[in-house]
Formats: C-alpha cells, sequence, structure tokens
C-alpha cells in the first residue's frame, strides 16, 4: 500500500477512518480507490488500497513525478501529467 502525503491529507481535511476515494487517470478512466487512516508515531497517515495496480495499469515507475489536481467535493484525485523517470 502506498501513503498518501501528509499534505495532501492537511489540505483535504481527511479525518474519518475510512474514505472512497475516485482516482482518474490520464485517459480518463475513474476508479475508486479506497483510503484507510493509519496510526503514525505521534501522527496520522491515509494508505492507498490498490495504487500498486493503478501504477502497472497506468505504465507508472517508481520515480516518475506524478502531477494531480483534487477536488474535495467528491473526494476526486486526477491524474493530469506524467513525468517520466529517464531510464538508466
Amino acid at each position: 500500500m502506498q501513503r498518501m502525503p501528509a499534505n495532501v491529507v492537511r489540505i483535504a481535511g481527511f479525518k474519518n477512518k475510512v474514505y472512497v476515494l475516485e482516482v482518474t487517470n490520464l485517459n480518463g478512466k475513474t476508479v475508486d480507490m479506497n483510503l484507510r487512516r493509519q496510526n503514525n508515531g505521534n501522527g496520522v497517515r491515509y494508505a492507498i488500497e490498490g495504487w500498486p495496480m493503478f501504477m502497472q495499469e497506468n505504465g507508472i515507475r517508481s520515480g516518475d513525478t506524478l502531477h494531480f489536481r483534487f477536488l474535495c467535493e467528491g473526494n476526486a484525485l486526477i491524474l493530469s501529467q506524467v513525468d517520466a523517470v529517464n531510464e538508466g
């Protein structure tokens, strides 16, 4: 499971234990992913279930830089650009 960046969690105002996050790829296909709250020492983080499958299905590799738009209404995360990591 991957984790939602702390600044996104803060901006989005996540406080509940489970959210459904609508994630849209570059082709406009939307999938629902569970976003689960986890305790992290003195803080909280949110894990995104299904993220590795999303990466695989969309040809995203570890190290790629992803740009998103986040819409608080509807908890929508829209992929707008992928900057691919240089192949070695």
